[in-house]
């Protein structure tokens, strides 16, 4: 964990990393920007491999991507 760590927040660039325990696991919040969902496998690869993980990816909006999103629905109205 110790090598993984810091090579994956070098990897990402998260905006913001918390880590905690969740139902009694260890466990690591990554806020980072993926561009395309092809990321994953580079991204989740390393947890699964080397710490043996459970890796869950979430994807959310920011302010801009939802005024973006709001505007390409307005345009299907």
């Amino acid at each position: 964990m110790q090598e993984i760590m810091p090579k994956m927040m070098e990897q990402l660039k998260p905006e913001a990393a918390y880590f905690t325990t969740d139902h009694g696991v260890r466990t690591a919040y990554f806020f980072f920007d993926m561009k395309d969902s092809s990321q994953m496998p580079a991204i989740g690869g390393p947890f699964y491999q080397e710490l043996n993980a459970t890796v869950e990816m979430i994807p959310c909006m920011n302010a801009d991507d939802l005024r973006k999103g709001l505007g390409e629905l307005q345009k299907r109205r």
